[in-house]
């Protein structure tokens, strides 16, 4: 862990009020919640960030299907899993 630093964040008193309402049932502090809530909206959205990235090299490489290509594809499996189902 890294030397932990001070910030101030503004935010409406409803947030604030569920967040200590959350680290009163969690018995933890309000900053580990805020802490915590922060790390996996940073985990989330670089995801999101890399995932976009990638398709978009995907895309520039031609590897991509037409829409009526990923239709007959869903539709299979969808058939197949309804087909397993009967037997």
């Amino acid at each position: 862990m890294g030397i932990e630093k001070t910030t101030t964040v503004r935010m409406e008193s409803r947030t604030l009020k569920r967040v200590d309402g959350l680290a009163n049932a969690m018995s933890r502090s309000r900053a580990w919640v805020i802490n915590q809530a922060v790390e996996r909206y940073l985990d989330y959205e670089e995801w999101f960030v890399g995932e976009v990235k990638h398709a978009l090299k995907q895309v520039e490489a031609g590897e991509v299907l037409e829409h009526d290509e990923v239709v007959k594809r869903l539709e299979r499996k969808r058939a197949a899993r309804l087909d397993s189902r009967r037997r």
